[in-house]
């Protein structure tokens, strides 16, 4: 059975349809379906429309009539307030302006409270109490510290990413003494009571017989698996005790995986936000003269879901769009601004001097003109991008709708490759106009990157491709630096042992030398540090990645990985392939220790010191003792006063990098792990610390990224084998059947589906309560039309309004805004930056 809607060539008239049934994201479902017998676009499933979902059709007429008047009002109201705004040539007084200037300190420290990294302060929820807010973000300004000792449960209102982060730390720090105490206390132990170091070797140089011990003295060299090179007993035991904490450590990381679900649900069952009731649709058909809400609503609440005994209520429509153009817009005001300021100087700081007033014109027209671009892209769908977020009354709507329309990545490469559309729909299909809608779950609002997720698909190819190409080409360089480096200061070393055997080096020159190699070594520490992070975040930003999680993946693995060739692959090829300098001077088990001890020790005291803070609050403090005269914009004066932005990915790659480089060089440099153990567990008090107090969150990073580490943190087995294998060979010349039973070990784990073994071994029920989205969305902090940029700040004015004007009948503490009474404005339509 096939479903093809009627429809006449006269398309309807979509702004009455709006006029009479919506309701706050609703339409009155029945005479969407009068209107869609008069739509001239295939829309819906490819079977029969189900003949009784009239069972629903009731309730929802009886929403639509409800809410109907006050929505008309809240609309009308934006209108109003807006056309007020921008009326005349100047700002009314009272009105919220972020680009006002001179800019009001004491604003700019109350947005900076609301975005610290605090609770809401707990109220009593039977009483209706002032609650102040910022007027640029609608965060509440009174906050309650979370103490240093909590744990970091404490950080679940910032979605679980950041909790999840903490947990990861955990299991790393688990996982090296697992490492410490099944081999690496016996090995530090049995190195340390070697002897191999200690003997002596004689050797001919220029007629002369020289005797020198086979290692230089150092605790390093003594603490290493050259020390034991002449004990095969315990070189048997060390492989089969790697072999046991190996086998330990892939079921802690299976329970691991477990950990973190746990963690998520119980997350999500205390915290409802957007994406509990959200998903995302893509491949939607453009260009149409439809009203795109109003199609999609109809055609999730009739042909989402084949059951026709189930019943699906749509909530709202967040339409996606191309928003190049309001950016290319907001560069020139932009300009502007900068012109202003020098208006400003050039006529001694009187900002009322006609120059000045003219620039302010052409600002205000400007925001004019961009309001105006954005309510037309709202009202006729200008610049659609084919995506939209639907979000649904409950959870398990959500959850039954993309149950029942699956996609695979197939289905979506051919529909990319025929421009949208698909070959072959069957009736399982939901598709418009031959276009099949790829469904999925909706990330968080804040975690959308709204100014790339309009990006075409072609145009994403293009700029993934040229970010590798980038990358690439900077880490073959950067990798082709140090390894000169390295090599030259490898080669100075023996120089200048050749020179102390024959009695020629003096102290002077030989503590040149250490002094130009510990800076060296530095300056690499720090290239990495800082130079590299710098570099991939610039690559990785040009990728133009439309989630703030995958962008936060996509930098790890860059990052960890440049760090982990720069730090541990160079070494091996330079010392080892090369110059065969496994356990002389300057060789690599003295090498790679000096790294061990920089990378435990750099990091955490680099993160506790915080330069990037000092410097932000240097700065901060001149410019505020410059007064009017420092030119700031009200909202250039709010990002100032906030602290520095906190970013997971470059958290991750740190701990990444110490663990695989452990894992590989482990075997030979066991005091590496001990090291790394403590490097690691310094890091997370230090890091905690830094984002309770010292930090702004602004994105919620989804449990995706947490998945993705454990996935990179699983090579730790791969590199464990890989390196045990070299470090037997280089230094006996063999390889064991027990390292060749690791490697293939390795593959396997790394094949095999964890995260499935994982939830059938230890599966997390989902307690969630079910709750509509009337009653879930009064808690939400946010909202996908309050974040995307076309959408927001009618959303915001509406929001304000609604939370100062309806009676919240679940218990929520009514928000009243006390902006105007303290500061003297209410909201209105200025823009800035977004």
């Amino acid at each position: 059975m096939s479903y093809q809607a009627q429809h006449q060539n006269q398309p309807p008239n979509y702004q009455n349809i709006r006029e009479n049934y919506l309701i706050q994201g609703e339409y009155n479902q029945s005479g969407l379906q009068k209107q869609q017998q008069q739509s001239n676009h295939q829309i819906g499933r490819y079977i029969q429309a189900p003949k009784d979902k009239s069972s629903h059709q009731f309730s929802q007429n009886d929403l639509s009539r409800e809410h109907h008047n006050t929505n008309s009002q809240n609309v009308g109201h934006h209108d109003t307030s807006h056309g007020q705004n921008h009326s005349g040539n100047n700002h009314h007084e009272g009105h919220y302006n972020p680009l006002q200037m001179p800019c009001n300190w004491d604003i700019a420290r109350k947005h900076a409270l609301s975005r610290r990294t605090a609770k809401e302060k707990n109220k009593d929820p039977t009483k209706t109490q002032t609650v102040e807010t910022c007027p640029c973000c609608g965060f509440e300004v009174d906050r309650e510290d979370i103490p240093y000792c909590s744990d970091p449960m404490a950080l679940s209102f910032l979605g679980s990413g950041f909790t999840l982060f903490y947990n990861y730390l955990k299991y790393c720090i688990i996982i090296l003494f697992i490492q410490l105490i099944v081999k690496q206390f016996h090995n530090l132990y049995t190195n340390y009571e070697g002897s191999y170091c200690s003997h002596i070797k004689r050797e001919k140089m220029e007629g002369h017989i020289i005797e020198e011990p086979y290692c230089p003295d150092s605790i390093f060299l003594r603490l290493s698996l050259a020390n034991k090179l002449d004990n095969r007993e315990a070189l048997e035991t060390m492989q089969v005790l790697n072999f046991i904490s190996i086998f330990i450590i892939m079921f802690v990381l299976i329970y691991f995986r477990k950990s973190q679900r746990q963690i998520d649900t119980t997350i999500d069952e205390e915290q409802l936000t957007p994406a509990d009731y959200t998903i995302c649709v893509k491949n939607i058909p453009t260009g149409l003269s439809v009203d795109y809400k109003a199609e999609l609503i109809n055609l999730f609440q009739n042909y989402a879901v084949l059951d026709s005994t189930k019943q699906i209520i749509v909530r709202k429509v967040v339409l996606v769009y191309d928003i190049e153009e309001i950016i290319e817009l907001e560069k020139k005001l932009d300009t502007l601004i900068e012109r202003k300021k020098e208006a400003i100087k050039e006529n001694n700081f009187d900002f009322h001097h006609q120059n000045v007033l003219k620039v302010d014109e052409e600002i205000e027209h400007l925001e004019h003109q961009i309001h105006k671009i954005e309510e037309e892209y709202e009202l006729h769908n200008t610049k659609f991008a084919g995506i939209a977020f639907v979000s649904f009354d409950d959870e398990s709507m959500k959850q039954l709708v993309l149950q029942e329309n699956p996609h695979t990545s197939l289905e979506r490469m051919k529909s990319h490759w025929n421009r949208g559309k698909l070959e072959g729909l069957g009736n399982e299909d939901l598709s418009w106009q031959g276009q099949k809608l790829f469904l999925e779950q909706a990330p968080e609002p804040n975690d959308v990157d709204w100014e790339f997720i309009h990006i075409t698909t072609n145009e994403k190819i293009f700029k993934r491709v040229r970010a590798w190409i980038y990358y690439i080409l900077f880490e073959s360089a950067a990798f082709f630096v140090i390894y000169l480096i390295s090599h030259r200061l490898a080669l100075l070393g023996d120089e200048a042992h050749e020179e102390e055997l024959k009695g020629k080096l003096d102290q002077d020159t030989k503590r040149k030398i250490n002094i130009m190699s510990f800076s060296i070594s530095m300056t690499i520490v720090l290239f990495n540090k800082f130079g590299v992070a710098k570099i991939v975040h610039y690559i990785v930003d040009d990728e133009k990645i439309s989630n703030k999680t995958k962008f936060q993946i996509s930098f790890v693995y860059k990052y960890a990985l440049a760090l982990f060739l720069n730090a541990a692959i160079i070494s091996f090829l330079v010392d080892i392939v090369i110059l065969k300098n496994v356990k002389g001077a300057g060789g690599f088990i003295q090498n790679e220790s000096q790294i061990f001890v920089l990378n435990a020790i750099f990091p955490p005291f680099i993160w506790f010191v915080d330069p990037w803070s000092l410097c932000k609050n240097i700065w901060r403090n001149y410019i505020i003792s410059k007064g009017d005269k420092a030119l700031l914009t009200q909202q250039e004066a709010n990002k100032l006063m906030e602290e520095p932005d906190y970013l997971s990915a470059k958290r991750y790659s740190d701990v990444m990098k110490t663990m695989w480089f452990t894992f590989m060089y482990g075997t030979a440099i066991p005091l590496g792990t001990l090291f790394s153990a403590f490097g690691i567990l310094i890091y997370y008090f230090v890091d905690y610390y830094n984002i309770l107090r010292r930090r702004t969150v602004k994105e919620s990073i989804s449990i995706q990224l947490s998945t993705e580490m454990i996935e990179m943190l699983e090579y730790i087995i791969s590199w464990c084998a890989f390196g045990e294998m070299i470090m037997t060979y280089t230094f006996f010349h063999e390889v064991s059947k027990i390292d060749i039973l690791l490697i293939i070990m390795a593959i396997i784990y790394q094949q095999l589906p964890m995260e499935d073994i994982s939830e059938y071994l230890f599966p997390v029920e989902n307690n969630e309560e079910i709750k509509p989205y009337a009653e879930g969305s009064a808690s939400f902090d946010t909202d996908y039309d309050r974040e995307n940029p076309v959408t927001k700040h009618k959303a915001l004015a509406e929001w304000n309004q609604k939370q100062q004007s309806e009676e919240n009948q679940h218990h929520k503490v009514k928000k009243v805004f006390h902006q105007q009474d303290e500061f003297g404005y209410i909201a209105d339509g200025h823009y800035g930056h977004r």
